[in-house]
């Protein structure tokens, strides 16, 4: 037909190859232009603006970062109006428009009067500080008759009179009593606590926040305990005062609700064992491997990281056997049983 008589043409397909190159040249020149205009794929490295005022930062690192201003705080001794804390970190590597979280200080101190916390006991003196903008700095524990009971405040080592003026803010050392009873207490379990919460758990437990340590780089309301020291358990008793130290991991790093559910089967199934009467040994060695599995799972959201961490045995029941441990194992054949399984599929589930 002579409709398509041109597709018998040379001249048609040197005219659409060249076409087709003209476009691809188009194409590749403006991705080009683009990446180079965007700066795409490019990093930068955090700088360290501790200690510059936050206009002249905001000022000169505008093109590459956004900034968020978290909160003013007033630090004695401190440039007024400058950078106090920033997350990441100087030297971390980032993105082109990366959130630059920062705290500055004050122009100048809110002033606030002391609020009379003597006599009240711990757990009021907590709340009537928060609800007056201060904080604790760490409990004191002397001998006196009435256990958690207020005996003195101060700032540093200086006693604050109620009605003092303080600076909002400000970290109240509570002097505490011991009692005449037992002066030790059980630890709070901290695994999976937020950043934010950590401090007050622990001064709630009537202990102090030790070290702190940051495993990953993220900000705070991201961070959450992945590890404390001395390590949880409900038999462990710890002198009053005592400090416990935390490491914090990342929540995007961590699966904290699978690690969670961890805990719970753990917990609840010793206790089933422990009703329905099973030799100490057998329950001790449900929890051992538990323990086992909860210290060595790596908890990601990786995928072939998270079949890894399945492969662990839930139980070794050859080596309760070779043991001989003294128990009712005819009681456990529904953990033998080879239609039963521990379905955690549903973890996976995006």
């Amino acid at each position: 037909m002579k409709l398509f008589r041109f597709l018998k043409d040379k001249w048609f397909y040197i005219s659409l190859i060249i076409m087709l190159l003209i476009i691809i040249g188009v194409l590749e020149y403006t991705f080009s232009s683009l990446d180079k205009f965007t700066r795409h794929g490019e990093e930068f490295e955090v700088p360290n603006m501790v200690g510059m005022s936050y206009d002249e930062a905001v000022e000169k690192y505008q093109d590459e970062f956004s900034f968020i201003l978290l909160d003013s705080i007033y630090v004695k001794d401190f440039p007024e109006g400058a950078v106090y804390q920033q997350n990441p970190a100087s030297g971390a590597k980032v993105k082109q428009g990366r959130n630059i979280y920062i705290i500055r200080t004050t122009v100048a101190p809110e002033i606030i009067e002391m609020p009379n916390l003597r006599n009240l006991s711990l757990r009021q003196a907590l709340v009537r500080l928060n609800m007056a903008g201060l904080k604790v700095d760490k409990l004191e524990y002397v001998d006196y008759f009435a256990r958690n009971a207020v005996v003195e405040q101060k700032i540093k080592n200086k006693v604050i009179e109620p009605k003092e003026d303080v600076v909002k803010g400000s970290a109240i050392t509570l002097v505490v009593g011991l009692g005449n009873g037992t002066q030790n207490t059980n630890i709070p379990d901290l695994i999976g606590t937020q950043l934010q919460d950590v401090k007050g758990v622990i001064n709630n437990a009537s202990l102090n926040i030790g070290t702190e340590i940051f495993i990953d780089n993220d900000v705070a309301e991201n961070l959450y305990v992945i590890r404390m020291e001395p390590e949880y358990s409900a038999e462990t008793m710890v002198p009053l005062g005592s400090t416990i130290n935390v490491w914090y991991k990342s929540i995007k790093n961590f699966d904290f609700n699978w690690y969670k559910y961890e805990k719970f089967r753990r917990d609840s199934m010793a206790e089933v064992w422990r009703v329905r009467k099973f030799n100490a040994d057998t329950i001790k060695y449900l929890v051992d491997s538990f323990n086992y599995i909860l210290k060595n799972r790596k908890f990601s959201y990786d995928s072939i990281q998270r079949l890894r961490d399945l492969e662990m045995m839930f139980l070794d029941w050859e080596a309760i056997r070779s043991a001989k441990i003294d128990t009712a194992l005819d009681d456990l054949e529904f953990l033998l049983d080879d239609d039963y399984e521990i379905d955690t599929s549903f973890f996976y589930d995006e």
